[in-house]
C-alpha cells in the first residue's frame, strides 16, 4: 500500500500501531472510538480492548500471533473482532491487519479499524442504549470499593407527542432529552435509551463521596431532573414541549445479587412514581414480590418465545348440545416457560397487550391456526371450523383485514373453517375503524363471535351495531359457573340466549364442567357448548385424534 494511501486511510479510520499485543500509538479517531485519550492508550496491552470473534475465551494474543504469521504482508489481511470501550460497550469491527516497517518501532503492525456493527448504541438518539448498561455495570458488580446507582426515567404521555407534532418530532424530543441528561450526569455515569420514552442512567461515585453524601447527591440529582421537567424542551424545528417524568432509583448496589436484580427493583419504583400526576421519584423498596420478578422475565423473553414458537397453540372442543356432534374448537395459547413453569394465558396476554405486542401476537396466532388447518386437510383430516381469539385493540388497527388477507393467500387455508373471536379487553378508542373491520371479516367469509359476553366490557350497544356481522355469542364461563345455584345466573343465561334468538344467531356457553350444567344449558335453549366436561384444551395430537375418532364413530 502506497504512503499516500496509507495517509488518507489514517484520517478517516481509527488507526493504531501494536507490537508485542502493546499500544505503540493511535490517532485521533481511535482514541473517540473508545473513549480514551491517546496518553492514556500508550503501553496498555491491547487485549483489554480487542477480542477475536468465534473463541469467547481467546484473547487478542491469538490476533499478536496473526499479525507474525506469513500471510501478513504489506498488503495486509482482513478479520473480525470484538472492540471494547472505556465503558465496556463493544461493537463488531472488520480489522485490517498490515505489517509496518519503521525505524520508530521495531516489528510494529498498523491494525485499521473499519466498524460494522455496534449493538450497543441507539439509532435514534445516538445513546448507548440496555445492553451497553447491563455490561457497564455487570463489569461494576465485580470491583471491590465500588458504589453505583440506578435510575430510570420514563417521559409521561410521550405518545402525544408523535400525535400531535408527528413522529419525526418524537424522535427529535427522545435525541434532545438524551443529550440534556448527558450533560446533566457530566461525565459521573452512563446515560442510556432503554425503549421508547424510557432511560437509564448508570451513577458511579467517581468523587468517592461518603454513603451518606452519595446518597445526598442521588436525591439532589433526581430533584434536579424533576425540576427540569417543569421547563420546555426546544426541539429543532422550534417547537417547544413540556413533559412530566417518571423516575425509580435503586438502592446500593450491594444490595442486589446482579444487575438484572437491581434492574427490576428500578423499574418497580419507576412504575410506582406513574401514579402521581406529576414529576415524581421514588426509591426501590429492598423486597420486590415475586410476582412482579416473574412479569420482568415475561416481559424480556415474550419477543424470542413467539420468534422460536416456544408458546404453542392448543384446541379445546366445542359441541352441539343437541347432537352431541364436535362442531369447531377454539384455539389457546399455551406457554410451559423453562424457569416459570405453566404461565396462564390472562397473564401474558395482559403483558402482551401491555407492551403493545398485540398486533404481532394475534396474527401470529393466527398464522399457526391457518398452517394447521392446511396441514390436516392435506393429511385427509376433515378438520370444523376454529376460532381464534383477536383483541379490540387488534381489530382497531387500520391494517389488519390487509394482513388477515396476506396470512390466508400465504397459507392457503380455507376461509369458511375460520372464525374470529372478539375478545374486549380494553376500551374501544376507534370504534369505526374496528366496526369496518369487523364487517370486512364477514365480507371474507370468515365468521365472527363475541367472546366472553356477559362479563368485562361487552355491551348490548356494541352487539348491537355489529349485529349485521355476527354469528355467535359466547356465555362467558362467570355466567356458568353457578347456574344451577344462582337463579340470577340462570337468569342471566336464558336473556342471552333469548337474545341470541332476536339476533339470529348461535349462542355458546363456555366453562361447562358437569352434567347439571350441560342439562340445563340444553333446556334452556343453548346451542353449543365447550369446557372441561367434554374436554379440555388439547395439544395438536390429540386434536387430530379426535376428530379422526368422531368421524370414524
Amino acid at each position: 500500500m502506497s504512503s499516500e494511501m496509507m495517509g488518507i486511510e489514517d484520517s478517516f479510520l481509527p488507526v493504531l500501531i501494536v507490537t508485542n499485543d502493546i499500544i505503540n500509538s493511535c490517532n485521533r479517531m481511535f482514541s473517540t472510538l473508545v473513549g480514551i485519550s491517546e496518553s492514556e492508550l500508550i503501553n496498555r496491552s491491547l487485549h483489554e480492548y480487542l477480542h477475536l470473534d468465534g473463541d469467547a475465551d481467546s484473547a487478542v494474543s491469538n490476533i499478536s500471533l496473526l499479525l507474525k504469521a506469513a500471510s501478513v504482508s504489506e498488503t495486509g489481511c482482513f478479520v473480525e473482532a470484538t472492540l471494547m470501550d472505556v465503558n465496556f460497550h463493544r461493537c463488531k469491527v472488520a480489522l485490517h491487519c498490515q505489517r509496518r516497517s519503521e525505524n520508530q518501532f521495531d516489528n510494529a503492525f498498523k491494525l485499521c479499524f473499519n466498524v460494522i456493527e455496534n449493538k450497543s448504541i441507539d439509532s435514534i438518539t445516538g445513546l448507548p442504549n440496555g445492553w451497553a448498561i447491563s455490561a457497564r455495570a455487570t463489569h461494576l458488580f465485580k470491583l471491590p470499593n465500588t458504589q453505583m446507582r440506578l435510575m430510570m426515567l420514563s417521559v409521561d404521555n410521550f405518545s402525544t407527542i408523535n400525535f400531535r407534532y408527528g413522529f419525526d418530532s418524537g424522535d427529535n424530543y427522545l435525541s434532545v432529552l438524551g443529550k440534556k441528561l448527558q450533560a446533566t450526569v457530566n461525565g459521573d455515569g452512563l446515560v442510556v435509551r432503554l425503549a421508547n420514552a424510557r432511560y437509564g442512567i448508570l451513577i458511579e461515585n467517581k468523587r468517592h463521596l461518603s454513603s451518606a453524601d452519595f446518597n445526598a447527591y442521588i436525591t439532589m440529582f433526581c430533584q434536579y431532573l424533576c425540576d427540569l421537567s417543569l421547563g420546555s424542551l426546544v426541539l429543532t424545528n422550534g417547537i417547544r414541549v413540556n413533559k412530566s417524568f417518571s423516575i425509580g432509583i435503586s438502592r446500593e448496589h450491594t444490595k442486589y445479587e446482579s444487575y438484572f436484580a437491581m434492574e427490576n427493583a428500578t423499574e418497580t419504583a419507576m412504575r410506582e412514581s406513574r401514579r402521581h400526576s406529576h414529576s415524581y421519584y421514588c426509591f426501590a423498596k429492598l423486597e420486590i414480590k415475586p410476582e412482579l420478578m416473574a412479569n420482568k422475565l415475561i416481559i424480556d423473553e415474550l419477543p424470542s418465545a413467539i420468534e422460536k414458537s416456544l408458546i404453542k397453540i392448543h384446541y379445546q372442543p366445542q359441541y352441539d348440545l343437541t347432537t352431541k356432534q364436535l362442531v369447531g374448537f377454539e384455539a389457546l395459547s399455551r406457554w410451559i416457560h423453562k424457569d416459570l413453569g405453566y404461565i396462564p394465558p390472562d397473564v401474558f396476554i395482559r403483558i402482551v397487550e401491555d407492551i403493545g405486542l398485540h398486533f404481532e401476537f394475534d396474527l401470529w396466532v393466527f398464522t399457526q391456526v391457518c398452517k394447521q388447518v392446511v396441514e390436516w386437510q392435506k393429511s385427509g383430516v376433515s378438520t370444523p371450523k376454529i376460532a381464534i381469539n383477536i383483541s379490540f385493540k387488534t381489530l382497531e388497527m387500520i391494517d389488519f383485514i390487509y394482513r388477515l388477507e396476506s396470512i390466508i393467500t400465504l397459507t392457503g387455508c380455507p376461509k369458511d373453517l375460520l372464525e374470529i373471536e372478539v375478545t374486549e379487553t380494553a376500551s374501544i378508542s376507534n370504534m369505526d375503524t374496528l366496526i369496518d373491520n369487523i364487517s370486512a371479516v364477514r365480507s371474507l367469509g370468515i365468521l365472527v363471535a363475541i367472546d366472553d359476553f356477559g362479563s368485562g366490557y361487552s355491551s348490548l350497544s356494541l352487539v348491537r351495531k355489529l349485529r349485521k356481522s355476527l354469528n355467535t355469542l359466547k356465555i362467558d364461563r362467570s355466567l356458568v359457573a353457578d347456574i344451577c345455584e344462582s337463579t340470577l345466573d340462570k337468569e342471566f343465561a336464558r336473556k342471552i340466549i333469548e337474545l341470541g334468538k332476536v339476533l339470529n344467531v348461535k349462542v355458546l356457553a363456555e366453562g361447562v364442567e358437569t352434567l347439571a350444567q350441560r342439562d340445563l344449558l340444553q333446556t334452556l335453549g343453548c346451542d353449543y357448548a365447550q369446557g372441561y366436561y367434554f374436554d379440555k384444551a388439547l395439544s395438536m395430537v390429540d386434536a387430530e385424534n379426535l376428530i379422526l375418532n368422531k368421524a370414524s364413530n
